[in-house]
């Protein structure tokens, strides 16, 4: 069964009316001139278009009709059900409320965890740009020097930009993944970003990351 809306039903019932009141023009029409072919012709017009559109409303307000009981006894049992279920509901707040009260306090947290990471590479760019003022570049083979991107080599160890929000991102899909492991964040992966040995420093964060989780 087709579902008939009451504005369907009201656009039916109402071209039904107004087929009924042409057939009886026409048969007012015909009945004062029966030996007119044009008369006739309007009056057979009128009679299909009017049984057509009589039978279409009276079908279309039986099946509205159906539905219409069907609504009012689920909305019924809707009712019944939301009144024996109020405890229910007041949990769906309690725990909705939390759940918000959660992920705000996460958002802050990474909002603060997004500063320190952006500090630190400030302090890289900080010590690359003192090593390439002294004249030293790591691309010279030189243990010590500056990278072409702002990290810094320093007695032979790298410390390249971390591309913090790779790391937050990477965060949170390791923590998506152990709750909903099936859910497309917990595939996440950002393209490289900031600079050539940044993809590099992102690695090396969340593998400190993921051992201090797992402490």
């Amino acid at each position: 069964m087709i579902t008939v809306t009451t504005e369907q039903l009201e656009q039916a019932e109402a071209l039904a009316r107004r087929a009924a009141e042409e057939l009886r023009e026409a048969e007012r029409e015909y009945a004062t001139n029966r030996a007119s072919p044009a008369a006739y012709d309007r009056h057979k017009d009128a009679y299909d278009a009017a049984d057509h559109a009589a039978v279409r409303a009276r079908l279309m307000r039986e099946d509205w009709e159906v539905q219409e009981e069907a609504r009012q006894r689920r909305a019924a049992e809707g009712e019944a059900a939301a009144q024996e279920m109020g405890r229910d509901v007041e949990g769906l707040a309690a725990s909705r409320a939390a759940a918000v009260a959660a992920a705000v306090a996460a958002a802050e947290a990474m909002k603060a965890a997004a500063r320190s990471l952006a500090e630190h590479d400030d302090r890289v760019r900080v010590v690359g740009a003192k090593l390439a003022a002294r004249g030293l570049r790591c691309a010279d083979g030189e243990e010590t020097g500056a990278g072409l991107d702002g990290s810094a080599w320093v007695r032979g160890q790298l410390w390249p930009l971390v591309d913090g929000g790779a790391v937050l991102g990477q965060v949170l899909a390791d923590v998506v993944a152990a709750v909903q492991p099936r859910h497309p964040l917990a595939r996440f992966a950002a393209p490289p970003y900031g600079g050539v040995t940044a993809a590099r420093g992102r690695d090396e964060v969340l593998a400190l990351v993921r051992a201090e989780r797992r402490r």
